[in-house]
């Protein structure tokens, strides 16, 4: 039995053992997982194939049809003296092929309409995908600031359980009074709820990552990072160089861009059809009249083929053409609006993301500062409290303003690469391949 037990524990570590992602291992998995990645894929496809649908409109359309028809009432045709003769047959039989050849305006304007929706439906998945890449990369940071967040509670938790233990091996000795054990006490228990809530931070943080994958919250997923490690996009240094990069990758750019020439696709649409109508036909066949359907045979069809060409004017419609026409007419505006509006939030999204970057990035470097002196400031609180030259509520502050200094500096790591990312997101270059983000 004991054997058996040495054998399964190893076993069931190595089933319950979580692999760790890398980022981009994460964000390769989420292009695997995402819904909405693979919504926006199959809309792709789909107005795929409704553009090469429409571009095939001058192909001529192909019937075959065979058809029996029996009539329940037979006309006669009465001759004087010889009786009554029946005009027709009371079962009809024809097949044969119908070959349609339209040659309309409608369908190049058609084609080019659905060349602009597929154009469009093609940025919106480079939107889809890049949101999803943004996604991820905040959550996989989350994860590192909540982490960071716990060890610094930790430590902070650490700190205050060394002091107190120190001042009762102080209070024993009398050199402390029994008010300032109580401040350490109470130092070292205010440490808990902030323990506490970077734990249950860390297992959120957790939770919205895994779903940034594509997974449900309760799947397990580690990751592999720090919060100082470089971002994974090389951004411009100057604004000038973000603005050009901006107008040849940004998508709403591309976005807008494509919203006009949908709006004049739609117009010409709408125009096509005051346009004449020409179509070709030709249709060639058998066809056969008998009395006994069960006797009918091949000599009982003759040949029947016909050609024709029609010609449609339109003149009067009501007014449902004009009125779709002048319906186009708006929405072209509307689009055109529309398409202004989001070129200029764009610039604006390019400065504000610009001017969040460079603040994150000073921040950083103070915070960074603060932190070392703050570890200088707490080893002297320490040894000059050891020594009996500072109270225990300055040492407590001390301790204090050390969690607080490195809180903020994992606050200001964390809005630095939620400033990079929003950058890139701006710029439309937050790759989604996950080997050019080496």
């Amino acid at each position: 039995m004991k054997k058996l037990i040495i054998i399964v524990i190893p076993a069931l570590l190595l089933s319950t053992q979580v692999s760790a992602f890398t980022l981009n291992e994460a964000i390769r998995t989420a292009m695997e997982q995402r819904g909405d990645v693979a919504a926006a894929g199959s809309e792709v496809e789909s107005s795929r194939w409704s553009r090469n649908a429409a571009h095939a409109w001058y192909l001529p359309q192909v019937d075959f049809s065979l058809s029996y028809q029996k009539s329940h009432d037979i006309q006669e045709m009465t001759i004087p003296g010889m009786g009554t003769i029946p005009v027709g047959t009371e079962w009809a039989s024809m097949y044969g092929i119908t070959a349609t050849l339209p040659v309309i305006l409608q369908g190049p304007a058609g084609a080019s309409m659905s060349s602009r929706v597929l154009s469009l439906s093609e940025i919106s998945l480079l939107e889809t995908e890049q949101d999803a890449v943004a996604d991820v990369i905040l959550s996989f940071y989350g994860v590192l600031m909540s982490e960071m967040m716990s060890d610094v509670t930790s430590e902070a938790m650490n700190i205050a359980r060394e002091g107190f233990i120190l001042a009762e091996q102080r209070f024993s000795a009398g050199t402390i009074s029994r008010f300032e054990l109580l401040q350490s006490q109470v130092a070292y228990e205010n440490r808990r709820p902030d323990s506490i809530a970077a734990v249950t931070g860390a297992e959120n943080a957790r939770a919205a990552f895994s779903v940034s994958l594509g997974f449900d919250q309760g799947h397990p997923a580690a990751i592999e990072g720090e919060l100082t490690d470089p971002f994974p996009v090389v951004l411009p240094e100057t604004l000038e160089e973000a603005q050009k990069i901006m107008a040849e990758s940004s998508t709403v750019l591309a976005t807008a861009e494509e919203m006009r020439k949908l709006g004049d696709a739609s117009v010409n649409l709408s125009a096509a059809s005051f346009a004449p109508q020409l179509v070709f036909q030709t249709s060639y066949g058998f066809q056969a009249g008998v009395d006994d359907i069960g006797k009918i045979n091949g000599d009982d069809y003759s040949r029947s083929w016909s050609t024709s060409a029609s010609l449609q004017i339109p003149i009067f419609n009501g007014i449902n053409d004009f009125s779709s026409y002048q319906s186009a007419r708006a929405d072209r505006l509307a689009s055109y609006a529309r398409a202004d509006d989001m070129e200029n939030y764009a610039s604006l999204q390019l400065n504000a993301a610009w001017n969040s970057l460079h603040q994150a990035r000073e921040t950083v470097q103070a915070a960074e500062s603060t932190v070392e002196q703050a570890v200088e400031g707490s080893e002297i609180a320490r040894v000059s409290y050891e020594a009996g030259i500072i109270t225990r509520l300055d040492m407590d502050s001390a301790f204090l303003a050390l969690t607080q200094a490195r809180t903020n500096y994992a606050s200001a790591l964390f809005s630095l690469k939620t400033a990079e990312a929003g950058l890139a997101r701006a710029l439309g270059i937050l790759s989604i391949d996950p080997e050019e983000m080496n």
